[in-house]
């Protein structure tokens, strides 16, 4: 089989997935802002319904990150292939990668999960911040309601911790950059 048509082939399931995890993302989005609403809205009426708001955050945040994580895979694995092609034809061909990193977000800067905050800022980079935000302070909100009632000193200290080694390990991987590190090495070798 001839090298430009494996690159072509690669390229297209890496476009499949990014397509696929943009749209399970956004399917997630929706039905956890639903389920966090109606948790919140019944808190008002019955205080045990507050137990259920920071475990909706925290699987959403980790579910979400998730998502983000092939999303971040398909996008490196996708430019690494364009340029390959590119090199193939000696020119230009494909620029989507170019577009991506100018309009969603540069997969070369750190960032938070893929929001940037220096000028590669962007719609996609407040998104992601917006429903983050939304999240931790449904979270933050349902645990001081949870402390403020005394309903249960040893649920907000599980769920802390819980959420603490989350924040440590999604701190490791995504903002100091260990997985795209490890996909650079993989890149650099191959490249």
């Amino acid at each position: 089989m001839e090298k430009i048509t494996l690159y072509k082939e690669q390229l297209s399931r890496m476009r499949s997935m990014n397509r696929y995890y943009h749209d399970q993302f956004l399917l997630d989005v929706r039905i956890l802002f639903i389920f966090n609403t109606v948790f919140i809205f019944l808190s008002l009426y019955n205080k045990n319904a507050l137990y259920l708001i920071p475990l909706i955050s925290l699987f959403g945040s980790v579910l979400l990150s998730f998502h983000a994580y092939f999303l971040i895979f398909s996008r490196h694995y996708s430019e690494f292939i364009e340029k390959k092609i590119n090199s193939e034809y000696d020119e230009d061909v494909l620029i989507a990668h170019e577009l991506e990193n100018d309009y969603f977000f540069p997969t070369k800067e750190r960032k938070i999960v893929v929001a940037v905050f220096n000028k590669g800022f962007t719609w996609f980079s407040f998104v992601t911040l917006f429903i983050t935000l939304y999240g931790i302070s449904s979270f933050i909100w349902s645990m001081i309601a949870i402390y403020n009632n005394d309903l249960n000193m040893n649920y907000i200290y599980l769920v802390s911790t819980i959420t603490f080694i989350t924040l440590v390990i999604g701190y490791w991987w995504f903002v100091s950059g260990t997985g795209e590190k490890r996909l650079e090495r993989v890149f650099n070798k191959h490249g």
